[in-house]
């Protein structure tokens, strides 16, 4: 039975998805525990981590505008940052540079996302039926298998297995973006150059970064120190696993339902909805006691992250033109590394001279912050429609 080149594009898509997660939750989920290994002191790994994700947060924007702009393949894009990361992950093998390498390698797999996402809506224009809750839940349920896999692995073999995962999933990567066709631009796309600012041409969506800042603050805060919260109750890098393992699986189901959710609730409103439930998580955590906790507070995944994911993706394809959508969507996906930025330099200082519950306390603020601006970005939208 042959299968049919829509089905065969999509299924590519899926594995982009799925083989990104799996290079994020190595050196993205693990990096604090993988730095912690070598004696690294928090303020480093913060710093570390921080930096890198400064870097990235420049550079994604400025390859969405260069993509929208000169017309450059985003297959091209993802292909030169995951030769840097095998690079990376070879010559850390070989040196003790720990830190330089890790850093490479996470400038280019956190700076891949917003291609990862537009390989979905890439194809859509060309008429291929696709599905970007489907292939964020492909991706959610690979995160889920494999974090639970690296819990007990971590465990018992080292933190070398990340090094050989990452490797493992960025050639597989390669290999899946030549199985992927190229149309190039369509003519009408090859005729517009956007012209303007994008944060003053839609006001909106300058507020939506602000908020999704906050959020991902708070996202990357709780899972990149998740190993010091979990510790801090009397767990262990096992418990990690598990715990992302939780919030992975239940993502998955909101992941695959997300467009019939979308028909009946605006995606300005579930960001707001998500917004809620963000602060409801907050307190959880910092009422948590022992990782069962913990884990209660990651089945808030599926109402808070699961749903502001592919909702805020979807807002910004709603209000801006085809020629801004590049960059709109790297702008987006810049949030997630600028609230890297401000996770781990805040993250990595209170941990290094105050405690844990000074941490927990910023996450309800964060999360705070994030629903005003949220709420803001709805009422701004409902004022000025584009």
């Amino acid at each position: 039975m042959f299968i049919s080149k829509e089905n065969k594009i999509n299924c590519y898509c899926y594995i982009l998805f799925g083989l990104y997660f799996i290079i994020n939750l190595s050196f993205y989920g693990y990096g604090v525990y993988f730095l912690e290994s070598f004696k690294i002191p928090y303020i480093v790994i913060g710093i570390t981590i921080g930096v890198s994700a400064l870097i990235t947060s420049i550079l994604q924007p400025i390859l969405g505008r260069f993509i929208d702009v000169h017309h450059y393949s985003w297959q091209k894009i993802l292909l030169i940052l995951n030769l840097i990361i095998i690079i990376s992950v070879i010559l850390m093998s070989l040196t003790q540079l720990y830190i330089l390498f890790f850093a490479l390698i996470l400038i280019a797999s956190t700076g891949m996302y917003p291609f990862i996402v537009n390989s979905v809506f890439y194809y859509e224009s060309y008429g291929i039926k696709s599905n970007f809750g489907v292939a964020r839940g492909f991706g959610a349920l690979t995160f889920c298998i494999f974090s639970f896999i690296l819990g007990f692995a971590l465990n018992d073999s080292g933190v070398w297995i990340l090094l050989l995962l990452t490797l493992i999933s960025s050639i597989l990567m390669i290999i899946t973006i030549f199985l992927l066709p190229d149309y190039g631009f369509s003519q009408k796309e090859q005729n517009e150059k956007s012209k303007s600012n994008i944060l003053t041409k839609y006001p909106a969506f300058a507020l939506l970064l602000i908020s999704m800042v906050m959020f991902m603050t708070f996202q990357n805060m709780f899972e990149c120190y998740m190993i010091d919260i979990i510790e801090n109750v009397g767990g262990s890098v096992v418990n990690v696993g598990i715990s992302n393992s939780i919030s992975s699986v239940l993502e998955i189901p909101v992941m695959f339902l997300f467009l019939k959710i979308l028909k009946r609730v605006p995606a300005k409103n579930l960001i707001m909805i998500a917004g809620i439930f963000y602060i409801l998580r907050a307190f959880l955590i910092f009422q948590a006691h022992d990782t069962f906790g913990i884990y209660l507070s990651q089945v808030f995944q599926m109402l808070t992250f699961a749903i502001i994911s592919p909702a805020t993706v979807h807002f910004t394809n709603e209000m801006m033109e085809d020629i801004d959508q590049y960059e709109g969507q790297a702008l987006l996906g810049s949030t997630i590394t600028i609230g890297l930025i401000f996770a781990n330099f805040v993250g990595g200082n209170v941990l290094q001279f105050y405690n844990i519950n000074i941490l927990l306390i910023i996450l309800i603020v964060l999360t705070v912050i994030g629903f005003v601006f949220a709420f803001l970005t709805n009422i701004f939208k409902n004022k000025h429609a584009y």
